[in-house]
């Protein structure tokens, strides 16, 4: 393993050019939980790793020495780079280099880039990049079922909401299913007694099993039926159970109508498995 401090920009070009996982670190356990997570997904997409930090009140050399024990565990290419005294979120965004990049964090840090990841700096972060983002919640950070990371064989959950806006996560929900030789179910969400918009809903979770076969996978499509959204899509993931969960925001309705908004936002905070958040660009 390569284990070095350096530029997150100097590091990566491993794995033929697929980019690199990015996962911030805050000196919490929490932070750190994203590591076996960011280790499956960086030796599934063949990408070197980058740890970064940034924050107030420690030295450089202190931030050097907390990321450098932390790549020493870490069986894959690893870069680190120490942002002092720079907002997280503009730490994160400086650090990414490629569309194939990934940032992989948990949720609920304690100081620094770990703050609040579900308030400002997460909302900060994807109005700034286009790029996927692997979020992991209090109950995902294991992973599903319990291995540490998203389990290579599992089931990944990837829900639309009949608006193009939330189909653009397909591209990207494609390219994790085949690295992590996952399972496709895409989940539409439809209100009781159904309406207007339930046939929207199935057309477009029939659209998206074409794309996923279009691209040499295997997809299903469940339609839920639910008030609560995100809790229909949580009870699903459980029970499958998934290994992650795919997404995007800023979708017309239901699903991801903001960016990290009420249902993305739930689905964070008490998914059983990582989320894979990416802004809609339109």
């Amino acid at each position: 393993m390569d284990s070095a401090s350096s530029d997150p920009r100097a590091g990566g070009g491993a794995g033929g050019g697929s980019g690199v996982v990015i996962v911030p670190l805050d000196g919490s356990d929490l932070s750190e939980s994203a590591l076996p997570v960011a280790a499956r997904i960086s030796a599934a997409l063949d990408s070197p790793i980058t740890l970064l930090t940034s924050g107030w009140g420690s030295t450089v050399a202190d931030l050097e020495s907390y990321l450098a024990a932390n790549a020493a565990m870490l069986d894959a290419p690893c870069t680190t780079a120490v942002v002092p005294d720079t907002f997280p979120a503009t730490a994160i965004t400086d650090a990414l280099r490629t569309p194939g990049d990934v940032v992989v964090m948990a949720t609920h840090g304690r100081s620094g880039i770990g703050r609040a990841l579900l308030g400002s700096v997460a909302e900060d972060l994807l109005k700034r990049i286009d790029t996927a983002v692997v979020l992991l919640g209090p109950k995902g950070s294991g992973g599903a079922p319990s291995s540490g990371a998203p389990s290579t064989g599992g089931t990944l959950v990837v829900t639309v909401d009949g608006s193009p806006r939330s189909a653009m996560i397909l591209p990207t929900a494609a390219r994790f299913s085949r690295a992590l030789d996952l399972r496709v179910v895409v989940v539409t969400v439809g209100a009781p007694g159904g309406d207007d918009h339930d046939e929207d809903l199935r057309r477009a979770g029939a659209a998206s099993v074409g794309f996923f076969r279009s691209e040499g996978g295997e997809a299903e499509h469940q339609h839920l039926v639910g008030t609560d959204a995100a809790a229909a899509i949580i009870a699903f993931a459980e029970q499958q159970p998934a290994a992650m969960i795919a997404m995007a925001t800023h979708g017309r309705t239901g699903l991801g109508r903001t960016a990290l908004g009420s249902t993305t936002m739930k689905v964070v905070h008490t998914g059983p498995c990582p989320v894979l958040v990416e802004r809609s660009r339109s």
